[in-house]
C-alpha cells in the first residue's frame, strides 16, 4: 500500500533524480535505483524478479527526465545529434541483447545486480576524482573520432542494462576522462543517448510477463511507484541543465564524484545488512 507520505517521498526522489539528470547527464538512475530498491524489498519479491522490477521502473522514470533534459539542451543549442545517434545505435543493440538475457533467463540475482551496481559507481568515482585533481582544462577537446562514440555506446548499453543507471556513469567518464572530451559536451551526449535506451526498456519490460503475481502492474512497470517519480523529475530536469551550463568543469566533476560516493555508501550498507 502506497501512503500519501510515500508519494511525497517518491516525488522528492524523482525531483532529485531529474535535477541530477540535467546537471550530470546520468539520467537520474543513481537515485531511482536506490529508492525503488527500498520499496520493492517491501513487496518481498524473489531476488531475480526484484531486479527486473527495479530495472524496468528505473528506466521508465529515466525516460522522462532525460527527454525533458535533452529538450532543454536543444533549446540552449548544446545538443549534438550526430554524436548521440552514433553512440545510441550501438548502445541500444547491446542493451537489448543484455535485457533479453535478464528477462528470459534466471541468472541475474539481486546480489549480482548490487555488486555490479557498486563496482560501476566506485570505478567511475575514482576516475572522476583523479581527473578533477590532476586534469588540466587545456587537455580537453571539442571533437572525437566517430568510431569512439560507437565503441563507448557498446559499453554504455551493457552496463546500463545490468545496472539500471541509464548509462551516464559509464558514458560521461569514458568520453570525458578517458577520451578527453569537454565534460559539458560529454554530459549532453550522455543525456541524449538515454531516451533511446529508456524507450527500448519501456517496450521490452512492459510486454514481458512477471513470474510473480503483483497487482496493478503493466508487465514489470509498477505505476503506483514510478508515476510520482516521473512527476518530480519533469519539474527539475530543466533546472539541472541550466545549472550544468553555469558551473565550471571542475565543479561539475566534483558534484559527480560526491553523488557517486553517497549512492555507493547507501548501496554498500544495504548489501552488507542483507
Amino acid at each position: 500500500m502506497i501512503s500519501p507520505f510515500d508519494i511525497i517521498i517518491l516525488i522528492i526522489a524523482g525531483g532529485l533524480g531529474g535535477l541530477l539528470s540535467g546537471l550530470l547527464g546520468v539520467g537520474g538512475g543513481v537515485v531511482y535505483v536506490v529508492i525503488l530498491t527500498h520499496y520493492f524489498e517491501k513487496l518481498q519479491l524473489g531476488n531475480i524478479e526484484m531486479v527486473r522490477f527495479i530495472l524496468s521502473n528505473s528506466f521508465f522514470a529515466i525516460l522522462f527526465s532525460s527527454l525533458i533534459g535533452s529538450y532543454q539542451q536543444i533549446r540552449m543549442k548544446n545538443f549534438y545529434l550526430n554524436e548521440v545517434l552514433m553512440a545510441a545505435s550501438t548502445a541500444v543493440t547491446t542493451w537489448v541483447i543484455m535485457t533479453l538475457l535478464i528477462i528470459h533467463f534466471d541468472w541475474y540475482s539481486k546480489r549480482v545486480f548490487t555488486i555490479i551496481f557498486i563496482v560501476t559507481l566506485i570505478a567511475s568515482a575514482i576516475k572522476m576524482f583523479l581527473t578533477s585533481k590532476n586534469g588540466s582544462a587545456s587537455e580537453y577537446k571539442d571533437r572525437l573520432p566517430k568510431k569512439v562514440y560507437a565503441i563507448v555506446g557498446i559499453f554504455t548499453g551493457i552496463f546500463s542494462a545490468l545496472s539500471g543507471l541509464g548509462g551516464g556513469v559509464i558514458t560521461v567518464p569514458a568520453l570525458s576522462d578517458y577520451m578527453k572530451l569537454k565534460i559539458r559536451k560529454a554530459t549532453s551526449i550522455s543525456l541524449g543517448i538515454i531516451p533511446f535506451l529508456s524507450a527500448a526498456s519501456f517496450i521490452l519490460y512492459a510486454l514481458a510477463k512477471p513470474e510473480e503475481n503483483v497487482t496493478s502492474t503493466l508487465g514489470y512497470l509498477y505505476p503506483k511507484l514510478v508515476i510520482p517519480m516521473v512527476i518530480g523529475g519533469l519539474f527539475t530536469a530543466p533546472l539541472g541543465v541550466r545549472l550544468s551550463n553555469k558551473l565550471s568543469e571542475k565543479t561539475t566533476r566534483l558534484f559527480f564524484v560526491l553523488l557517486l560516493l553517497i549512492v555507493t555508501v547507501r548501496m554498500l550498507f544495504t548489501f552488507f545488512r542483507n
